[in-house]
């Protein structure tokens, strides 16, 4: 009997996506790769039989907190299989592109001068992979991809949870990150800022208040439209955000960075990539490792093959 290939894992960001059964397939690829129930179950802060019987579909908390502690392990576990360069994943090995120079150059001043950011983009441009690798590579910044499902006390707890405080209120977790933020230069990046309603941001922007962290609220251009929508009615929040940067395409030269993390290109087909990605990092992604399979099975890199692969792999 043959070696089973093993299913691809996804990028961490689809997470706050999935639906709750969508959820329990992706704790079965997981443990199929190594990764017992119990870590899982461990990593979201439960013992191994609450995860058992929330895959049996026999476990049930009426404010749904067992569920938004599994997201956000999944997201981490994840996120570290990213990060390690899992190819398994089939994700781009980290360069700096502009969008990553982008995310860099604002998650800085917001640090680094207790401003409160936005930033936004078209979907698939690599603003979360840039918040990621910014995350990684500076001390005191805390990560908080948002999920629709958030409430609160959600949201404070995965603040919380990185600054070491275990508190049972919402507002006494405020009070405690406050205290551990106040003397130092920390930046709060919330992903996919536009699942954040109005009162949530109401919440978090007294981080920035009280203990002069900076924050940086990523997402789509949506968010944006949002916040402007708001503003004649909440003019003293929505008038807190001093910084806003746009997220361009990607450009010639990054696609040609990130596709030769995988391939090699000759004869400029970096240019046939641009055009069959259309500054998507995403889909250059799914793009490049369809290429590469193919030409592990034997067929030659040329433009040809591009736009045909591109044509295949392409769902809108």
């Amino acid at each position: 009997m043959g070696n089973i290939k093993q299913k691809a894992l996804p990028g961490a960001e689809v997470v706050s996506g999935m639906m709750p059964d969508e959820l329990r397939e992706l704790v079965r690829d997981i443990s199929q790769q190594g990764m017992t129930r119990r870590v899982i179950a461990e990593e979201a802060g439960y013992r191994d039989s609450a995860l058992s019987a929330w895959m049996n579909k026999k476990y049930s908390v009426k404010d749904m907190a067992f569920e938004v502690a599994l997201r956000s392990a999944l997201e981490r576990i994840l996120e570290r299989r990213f990060m390690s360069g899992n190819r398994e994943a089939k994700k781009f090995r980290k360069v700096k592109t502009s969008v990553v120079e982008a995310v860099f150059s604002t998650a800085k001043i917001c640090q680094f001068q207790g401003l409160i950011g936005l930033l936004t983009g078209k979907g698939g441009r690599g603003k979360t992979t840039a918040a990621e690798m910014y995350r990684a590579s500076v001390s005191n910044v805390i990560y908080v991809r948002t999920s629709r499902f958030m409430t609160r006390k959600h949201l404070m707890q995965a603040i919380a949870k990185q600054v070491g405080v275990d508190e049972k209120s919402a507002y006494e977790m405020l009070v405690k990150v406050c205290e551990r933020l106040r003397r130092r230069k920390s930046l709060v990046i919330f992903d996919e800022a536009e699942n954040i309603s109005l009162d949530l941001l109401d919440t978090v922007r007294q981080i920035n208040d009280w203990a002069n962290a900076g924050l940086l609220f990523i997402g789509q251009e949506a968010f944006y439209d949002t916040l402007a929508r708001a503003r004649p009615s909440h003019e003293y929040l929505v008038d807190r955000f001093k910084l806003r940067m746009r997220v361009k395409d990607l450009g010639l030269a990054d696609v040609k960075m990130l596709a030769e993390t995988e391939l090699l290109l000759q004869n400029s087909l970096e240019k046939a990539l641009l055009r069959a990605c259309n500054g998507s990092a995403r889909f250059l992604e799914t793009l490049v490792f369809k290429l590469v399979q193919m030409i592990e099975d034997g067929l030659e890199l040329d433009e040809r093959l591009i736009v045909k692969t591109a044509d295949a792999v392409k769902i809108f």
